[in-house]
């Protein structure tokens, strides 16, 4: 949502926050540290097919190295999730309740790990002045916005089928009290006049209906590259609730 926005309007004002400290210590190393990083994963590419270096390597120094955010980005570590991401299965990105990521190995014959020309135009966009990242709780990230600013919600999803397990994006779950404190804060923004765009999966569309009574709720199809049958892969169905 944000690199398409981006895309289409140079002078955008946004802030991007995660509670993930991963993904966001990668957008800050790709911001502040691209040239280092690049001769980082320049290296890790020379061990893509390798697995013994997936387990006890890549993924054991990635579980061993601790981010403080406060302090500064860790190249080091950025690398080894892009590694990571494009070696294991299916390119998944799932923790334990300890949070050591714990997603096997993927079994590619020539996995690409990065590309520079797209971290080049990634680098280029969060470089801009009026582009803020955060490390933040979406409800303190949210303290401060301001009738009119456009705000997407994309909270973690409910499993697409009975069997899926692959769920786990930070040490805490997920859970239906969670939507509900969610539903909390939409509204409170909602009655500060934010526009107000949030996205879910199809599992969760009576919860929802429940949750955000009043509001426009919308099925949509989404790209998805990620399922153990390939032929399973491409559009699915995905759930927006929007207060405009």
């Amino acid at each position: 949502m944000f690199f398409y926005l981006a895309s289409i309007r140079k002078s955008i004002k946004a802030t991007i926050s995660d509670s993930n400290k991963d993904l966001i210590n990668s957008y800050v190393v790709v911001r502040d540290a691209l040239d280092e990083v690049l001769i980082e994963l320049g290296k890790l590419q020379k061990r893509a097919t390798d697995k013994r270096f997936y387990y006890r390597v890549a993924r054991k120094k990635f579980n061993e190295t601790k981010l403080d955010l406060t302090v500064e980005c860790n190249v080091e570590k950025a690398a080894l999730l892009f590694y990571l991401n494009k070696t294991c299965y299916n390119g998944l990105y799932r923790v334990n309740k300890s949070n050591e990521f714990n997603v096997p190995w993927g079994r590619y014959k020539n996995p690409r790990i990065y590309d520079v020309e797209n971290l080049r135009a990634v680098n280029e966009v969060l470089s801009r002045p009026n582009i803020r990242i955060m490390c933040l709780d979406y409800q303190e990230a949210m303290k401060d916005a301001k009738a009119g600013e456009f705000i997407y919600f994309d909270p973690p999803y409910q499993p697409t089928s009975s069997t899926a397990s692959f769920t786990s994006y930070t040490p805490g779950s997920f859970d239906e009290a969670d939507q509900v404190k969610l539903a909390q804060v939409y509204q409170e923004l909602d009655k500060r006049r934010c526009l107000l765009m949030l996205s879910n999966s199809p599992r969760v569309l009576s919860v929802l209906h429940d949750l955000y009574k009043g509001y426009r709720i919308e099925r949509v199809k989404a790209n998805r590259a990620i399922n153990c049958q390939g032929n399973k892969r491409g559009p699915v169905e995905e759930i927006l609730v929007l207060n405009y």
